[in-house]
């Protein structure tokens, strides 16, 4: 997986950490460890933009999916995201 598909695949999962519109800190630990288990440097200048182009609206996620052809990819960015919403315990109504 290239860094472009990490990023991709990072991005979705900010979007959906942030869609209930909380911060929760285990949020963003189990993200933090998802950049690390992709290989993408957790503390690094690339996971701080990610975070900005998420908050300024700069990212979506037909943007970020764009990125992501394969299939299992789109798929492993699914899982990611629901894991992120699941990490505070709380789940809200859609």
């Amino acid at each position: 997986m290239n860094l472009p598909e990490q990023q991709a695949i990072l991005a979705v999962a900010l979007l959906a950490a942030f869609a209930d519109g909380e911060k929760a800190d285990t949020e963003r630990e189990a993200i933090r460890r998802m950049a690390e288990s992709l290989g993408h440097e957790a503390g690094g200048a690339g996971l701080a933009q990610l975070y900005q182009d998420v908050l300024l609206k700069r990212a979506t996620v037909a943007t970020a999916v764009a990125g992501l052809s394969d299939p299992g990819h789109r798929h492993l960015a699914c899982e990611m995201a629901v894991s992120v919403c699941d990490a505070d315990g709380r789940k809200s109504a859609c």
